[in-house]
């Protein structure tokens, strides 16, 4: 029941389909309640109507029906007080998600970042490219003094 809760990760865009997918559900078992509350109460009164004529047969099957139509509501309107706590638990979470600031993120950067952090081998590399530029500006500094030398 948890996971229906959770709009992290989705876009504002996504959270409100989301939420509007159960505000949807919840209009069709409302509308499937009423239908099965008519129907509970047609056969409640075809049941009556047999009894009070004598039809024994009758009454049984129409009981019969009240009772399934009966099961089925009680069914609905449980899936409908969940659905009504959902919502309204959804809605909650969905004007917070409105209201906090939306980020944006550098993935390149934030990738460079993540490689940099998890390579073991990163530091070694940038010691590795430090101490080679090291060597390499020595050599570089004995050219120029052996050149200044043999110039003077």
């Amino acid at each position: 029941m948890e996971d229906d809760f959770d709009l992290e990760g989705l876009s504002r865009e996504e959270a409100r389909r989301y939420v509007t997918g159960f505000i949807q559900s919840l209009q069709l078992t409302r509308r499937d309640r009423a239908g099965k509350e008519a129907e509970y109460e047609k056969w409640k009164a075809r049941t009556k109507l047999a009894a009070d004529r004598g039809e024994t047969e009758l009454a049984k099957e129409a009981l019969r029906r009240a009772e399934e139509a009966h099961a089925r509501l009680s069914s609905l309107r449980t899936e409908e007080r969940d659905l009504e706590f959902k919502v309204t638990e959804l809605k909650r979470r969905l004007t917070n998600l409105e209201k906090a600031p939306e980020l944006t993120v550098d993935a390149e950067a934030l990738l460079d970042r993540l490689q940099s952090v998890t390579d073991p081998d990163q530091e070694t590399n940038e010691s590795l490219a430090e101490a080679e530029a090291e060597l390499a500006l020595e050599k570089l500094r004995r050219r120029m003094n052996e050149q200044s030398e043999g110039d003077g």
